[in-house]
């Protein structure tokens, strides 16, 4: 299979990326992926050889992005896990604000019906990478007890109820003061009460 011009490449990832947000992954057909990149969908078929293909490619890059993030703010081993945390909130403010679609995209998606095994150890890398912070907080009794998956899971749906809460404005149109209460809120509910 021919790889893509970085040009058409990006092209054809940003518009997939766009619709899948807007309409869902099942709700968008390969044609509209196709209009809103301006080719022919032939040329879409020369690249990734199914729709499965592409959402797979779309959603490494979306869940990769996030990862780099995520790392690049954490590089920098933080000195509690209070800092660490906030550390983390950043990224996600900063990948969420910079690209709107990918975070609406992986938030809201029921991705588990298309992903490959590259996606998956993609989507498991992002789920270790969280359950080392919580595991690493609950070890030093900063977080509170309870399955890890949960615990992320309930800080993230915090997040994503707060983007859906403000759309369309991205999250960083929202007051520093208000992103700084609901970092707290979140942190109240990982963390472990006295």
């Amino acid at each position: 299979m021919p790889r893509p011009s970085p040009d058409l490449a990006s092209r054809l990832l940003d518009s997939a990326l766009v619709l899948f947000a807007e309409r869902t992954y099942e709700g968008t057909q390969m044609p509209a992926v196709a209009q809103h990149a301006q080719i022919g969908v032939g040329s879409i078929y020369r690249y990734y050889p199914s729709k499965e293909a592409l959402g797979n490619a779309v959603f490494r890059h979306a869940k990769g992005g996030l990862l780099a993030e995520l790392h690049a703010v954490t590089a920098q081993r933080a000195a509690s896990p209070r800092e660490e945390f906030a550390q983390v909130w950043r990224g996600f403010v900063r990948f969420a604000g910079a690209n709107p679609a990918a975070f609406a995209f992986l938030d809201h998606q029921q991705h588990d019906t298309f992903l490959d095994a590259e996606s998956r150890a993609v989507a498991a890398e992002i789920d270790a990478f969280a359950a080392d912070f919580i595991e690493r907080g609950q070890r030093t009794g900063a977080i509170r007890e309870g399955a890890a998956p949960v615990l992320v899971a309930l800080a993230l749906g915090a997040f994503g109820g707060l983007l859906k809460s403000i759309r369309p404005l991205p999250v960083t149109d929202l007051p520093p003061e208000a992103l700084a209460d609901a970092e707290s809120a979140v942190w109240d509910l990982l963390h472990r009460k006295p």
